[in-house]
């Protein structure tokens, strides 16, 4: 892996590292908490805005508790743009790899310069982090134990009907790629703000996007009910959960703060760690 020569200790605090993966150059914000025995890394994916400094920062307090390293790597709007990020790059642009498909060597890069081998992997997004990641989960997952999909716009619909970035539909067949079924088992925390019900305006004129419901609440509500329909018809395990977080709108540092998502990374920490 290019960038990543041998592991060396990451500083305590707050630092910046680069990671060169594939041939792409990704700044990473990163922080490590100070004299604890480190249980989890935690990957957190920024917004629309792709401030993924300010993601880190938010989360800082969650690393503390959770004793867990914190890296928000940057997809600058630049290099990836919204079929880039939010839709994870699909369907796939020729000569153009797949935006999601840098998670799985995120993850790896972050093992190595961290020198964590074994502690589970957590990743959690918000709103256009959150739809990147359903991408990842939908179409190309990593070792992750668990990832914690927070306020999207749109979901991957857990269908054959629907096509890709929103459904399966055209997805390629190999026996190397994720399906459907193992879509509907990954650990996947659907957790939402119960007050995050304004129409958002960059989806409006999508059709797939306005079919899963009026509002993001509504959306991530019918996504998760057809995602259990689907795992009894299909006779699969389903993995996914759904919590609301109360008083809570579209806000991002409210999310990363919240007593929900600190019991979802809490129990994934010590689900892994009991294995």
């Amino acid at each position: 892996m290019a960038g990543v020569a041998e592991a060396q200790a990451l500083p305590e605090g707050r630092s910046l590292e680069t990671a060169t993966l594939a041939g792409e150059r990704f700044e990473v914000s990163v922080f490590r908490p100070a004299s604890c025995q480190i249980r989890a890394i935690l990957f957190v994916l920024a917004g629309k805005n792709r401030n993924s400094a300010t993601y880190r920062d938010d989360t800082i307090p969650l690393a503390r508790h959770e004793c867990s390293l914190v890296f928000a790597p940057d997809f600058p709007v630049a290099r990836f743009s919204v079929q880039q990020y939010q839709r994870g790059g699909f369907p796939a642009l020729q000569r153009t790899p797949p935006a999601a498909t840098y998670m799985k060597l995120l993850e790896q890069w972050a093992r190595a310069v961290s020198g964590e081998p074994r502690v589970p992997i957590i990743l959690m997004g918000h709103s256009a982090g959150a739809q990147y990641l359903e991408r990842v989960e939908a179409y190309a997952p990593g070792e992750e134990v668990m990832t914690v999909i927070m306020n999207p716009a749109t979901y991957v619909e857990p269908e054959t009907e629907t096509a890709v970035p929103y459904g399966f539909r055209n997805w390629p067949e190999s026996g190397s790629l994720p399906d459907l079924k193992r879509y509907l088992s990954r650990n996947i925390a659907v957790i939402l703000g119960a007050e995050d019900t304004e129409t958002s305006s960059a989806t409006e004129h999508i059709p797939a996007a306005t079919e899963q419901g009026r509002n993001r609440l509504e959306r991530g509500q019918w996504a998760y009910a057809q995602g259990r329909e689907q795992a009894e018809k299909l006779n699969v395990p389903f993995g996914w959960t759904i919590t609301l977080v109360p008083a809570t709108g579209h806000v991002a540092s409210k999310m990363l703060a919240s007593a929900e998502l600190q019991d979802a990374v809490e129990t994934a920490i010590r689900s892994a760690s009991s294995r």
